[in-house]
């Protein structure tokens, strides 16, 4: 039985005016630590929420896809949020209810079905696997998935209670806010959308990157251990990236464009290097990165990059694209995707002013 492809019907990005520069960042650390941050992960600056809030950012982004897609809010029959950081409102994370009823009220969506789906930072790809079932086994025809992520109250926890430059909460201090929301639906042309969406979880490394309330005082706290990250990353993440390849039938060589998760400038230079003494060639110059002016924004951070870089004119109709995800978990994921004329209509949607 061969089942239909889904693709992204319409794409919608909220970004904060604020930004806030790495020095300033690194300056408000009650211990500065002794390195030159920016040098090490790449990371000029990134955007801030002020006065918003995860849901806020989410609904934002929803408002944005739904303004450029065939659908009204009232023909969603999905809405599904993946966002992580739960901070919708001063001093609270909420965890009930479920972000998506809050996004559904705010947006109208009033016949879809709702939930969350988390999975740490590979939740947005997470949510478009759960719709392609729904879609495949016609229980839906379109849906959305949606996050806000204000990832920043990490970054002031961290500012507060870093001690040193080997401190595990240092990784915080990549971050950055975005919201992020896709509309998807069947394919009417084969040749077109997801073509692979592969997930793995190595649950045993879990303790390599975790959020959890601060000891110190208020806010949540990320932990994080860079060092065993990457070794458990160089020793699964080519493989299965080669596997997602050779299950949608492609060589390195069908490939227009790769996204990576956004973590930063450094990281992904690695992750490039160890892919290439994976399959024994120099890959092309074709791996994206927008990291250096958003900071690690989460699980928006593909569609953040897919935006960022439609809108440069850089991804164009018709190409092939991959992403490549790794999370908490740890979580490995990589979606293989032709796109249709999603960036020609995307650019003629931003030349009427609707695009922050």
């Amino acid at each position: 039985m061969t089942f239909p492809k889904i693709r992204i019907e319409s794409l919608g990005i909220h970004l904060p005016e604020k930004i806030l520069a790495t020095e300033a960042l690194m300056a408000s650390c009650r211990n500065r630590p002794g390195c030159d941050f920016e040098r090490i992960t790449g990371i000029r600056e990134r955007r801030v929420a002020d006065g918003e809030y995860a849901a806020d950012l989410a609904i934002g982004s929803a408002r944005r896809a739904l303004a450029m897609s065939r659908y009204r809010a009232e023909d969603l029959d999905a809405v599904i949020c993946t966002s992580i950081s739960k901070h919708n409102r001063p001093g609270e994370f909420d965890l009930e209810p479920a972000a998506a009823v809050v996004i559904r009220r705010a947006i109208g969506a009033k016949r879809a079905l709702v939930f969350d789906v988390v999975n740490a930072c590979a939740g947005m790809l997470n949510g478009i696997y759960v719709l392609q079932g729904l879609i495949r086994s016609g229980a839906i025809r379109c849906g959305m998935v949606v996050s806000g992520e204000q990832n920043m109250p990490l970054a002031e926890t961290a500012a507060r209670e870093i001690r040193h430059r080997l401190d595990p909460q240092m990784a915080s201090l990549t971050l950055g806010d975005c919201g992020a929301a896709v509309i998807v639906e069947a394919s009417p042309d084969p040749a077109v959308g997801f073509h692979q969406l592969d997930l793995v979880t190595g649950a045993k490394h879990d303790h390599f990157c975790f959020s959890r309330p601060s000891s110190r005082g208020p806010g949540g706290v990320l932990v994080t251990n860079p060092r065993g990250l990457q070794r458990k990353g160089a020793e699964h993440f080519p493989a299965y990236l080669k596997s997602a390849l050779d299950a949608t039938g492609w060589t390195v060589s069908d490939l227009h464009h790769v996204i990576p998760h956004q973590v930063s400038v450094r990281a992904i230079r690695q992750g490039i290097k160890t892919v290439e003494r994976f399959l024994g060639c120099v890959l092309p110059d074709y791996f994206l990165s927008c990291v250096d002016i958003y900071g690690n924004t989460t699980t928006t951070s593909h569609f953040l990059a897919l935006h960022e870089f439609i809108l440069r004119g850089a991804i164009r109709s018709g190409e092939n694209l991959l992403m490549v995800s790794g999370a908490s978990g740890i979580v490995i994921s990589h979606a293989t995707l032709t796109l249709d004329d999603l960036p020609d209509r995307y650019r003629a949607f931003a030349g009427k002013g609707e695009l922050p």
